[in-house]
């Protein structure tokens, strides 16, 4: 090492390599100090330089960054999946697993073979489905040479996934039968969560008539017109994709219908979907981030249905109810069968207090609210298209009126679908509305 500042020798010395490494020249002015390392010059600055460690370009960094971040996010799920794993081998404190899938054909299907406890805030409901996939005990396609079957096509209000699987209407109604002399009548439930007549229309055609029903009950309520439109059904769902088949009008007046939607990666989100119980909860969490773009009046979409005068958009979705469900009729008429729809008692007709709970739901009452034209224009729909059509409501409010029923009255405190009671109820009526109408056959021991 050796210290140059304007000594010319020491340049000279050092570029003629007769240098002598170890000492060191002084000099009167500012001087730099010098390392000689293999015949060249390296100042402090290079040395120091050169002493550090090798520094990472940014997008290599960038990448460990992503490993880390990835290989930290699949220990989260694996530990995740494995904790749910283990949650649900004690049913009473697990609260769900998934039971409904994507449809190519339904747009929406119960999974066939699963036994699922379904709790939420105020009810702990049992899910139970058949090999066919449907809300059930098991069930034979074959039907006997005695056997009597009635088919229930509905909605959630149907399925009831809140109550236990022996408390659901359909297995309501086959005990009360049995009870009033029809001992070989089976009562099959086909409903799903959020499907609308457009879908049950399918639904008979790809899954019920194959179980060859005597009389065919499709479940109508009111947020089935909603669902019966391809325009008012995804704005009802937001951010969200609801995969579902419709029919739309054609030019002249006719139904066309719209198949299913294809799912992107359907494949890929299948199998997860099928493997992954941490799936299924991040898909419902998804799920619940809710953000309503479309409202009608300011209250929720569905209401619409009761617009007096209803907007064109809500004319057109009645007028498509109105087609499908004569179309459902026919369909099942030369089938064989009988068909009836049957309207549950609605929230207004059951509470006397409706108007102080909705407002508290939805924050007002809108001006074109009427609660009396639902029913009203499903009645001319009926007349008109020669539809058999019986309400429930008058059962329910003397039910209600005789065992002086308070609030949540046939429902759930935390949910609007039917308790057990609300189920029983709605059995009882359905099996008195068959027998009034003569839709079953003789009890046993009698002719008609």
């Amino acid at each position: 090492m050796i210290h140059v500042g304007e000594c010319t020798s020491v340049s000279q010395r050092v570029s003629g390599a007769s240098i002598n490494k170890s000492p060191t020249s002084r000099c009167s002015q500012a001087r730099v100090r010098v390392h000689y390392d293999g015949g060249q010059l390296l100042s402090d600055a290079q040395v120091l330089e050169s002493a550090r460690p090798a520094q990472l370009r940014w997008h290599k960094k960038l990448l460990f960054v992503v490993i880390g971040v990835v290989s930290l996010g699949f220990v989260l799920l694996c530990f995740g999946e494995l904790g749910l794993r283990v949650l649900s081998l004690f049913p009473t404190s697990f609260r769900s697993s998934p039971f409904r899938q994507y449809d190519p054909v339904l747009g929406l299907s119960l999974i066939p073979n699963k036994h699922v406890i379904h709790a939420r805030g105020c009810f702990q409901g049992e899910v139970s489905t058949n090999r066919w996939g449907m809300r059930d005990r098991n069930r034979s396609l074959e039907k006997g040479p005695h056997e009597f079957r009635i088919a229930l096509v509905g909605d959630s209000v149907v399925e009831g996934v809140q109550v236990k699987s022996d408390e659901v209407m359909n297995i309501r109604m086959e005990k009360l039968l049995a009870e009033k002399g029809y001992p070989n009548t089976e009562v099959l439930n086909f409903s799903v969560e959020g499907i609308g007549t457009d879908q049950e229309l399918v639904m008979y055609q790809e899954r019920v008539r194959r179980f060859h029903p005597d009389v065919v009950v499709l479940v109508f309520v009111e947020n089935d017109v909603m669902n019966n439109s391809s325009t008012l059904q995804p704005k009802a769902y937001g951010i969200h994709t609801w995969y579902a088949p419709y029919y739309d009008l054609g030019a002249n007046g006719d139904l066309v219908f719209r198949p299913v939607e294809p799912r992107p990666l359907d494949r890929w989100m299948s199998f997860l979907e099928s493997h992954f119980l941490l799936t299924y909860y991040l898909e419902r969490i998804w799920f619940r981030v809710y953000i309503p773009l479309y409202t009608w009046h300011g209250v929720s979409l569905m209401w619409g249905a009761f617009g007096d005068p209803p907007e064109p958009e809500w004319q057109q979705a009645w007028l498509v109810t109105a087609k499908v469900m004569t179309l459902f009729k026919d369909t099942v008429l030369n089938d064989g069968a009988k068909f009836l729809v049957v309207v549950p008692a609605n929230f207004y007709q059951i509470d006397p207090d409706w108007r102080q709970r909705f407002i508290q739901r939805e924050g007002k009452i809108p001006l074109p609210f009427s609660v009396n034209k639902f029913a009203e224009r499903l009645w001319q729909i009926a007349e008109r298209n020669h539809i058999p059509m019986e309400f429930l409501a008058p059962y329910f409010v003397a039910y209600r009126d005789a065992h002086h029923l308070q609030w949540p009255y046939f429902s759930l405190s935390c949910d609007p679908h039917y308790s057990a009671l609300g189920h029983e109820v709605a059995a009882e009526a359905m099996v008195q509305k068959l027998e009034d109408g003569h839709f079953l056959s003789p009890p046993a021991g009698q002719t008609r």
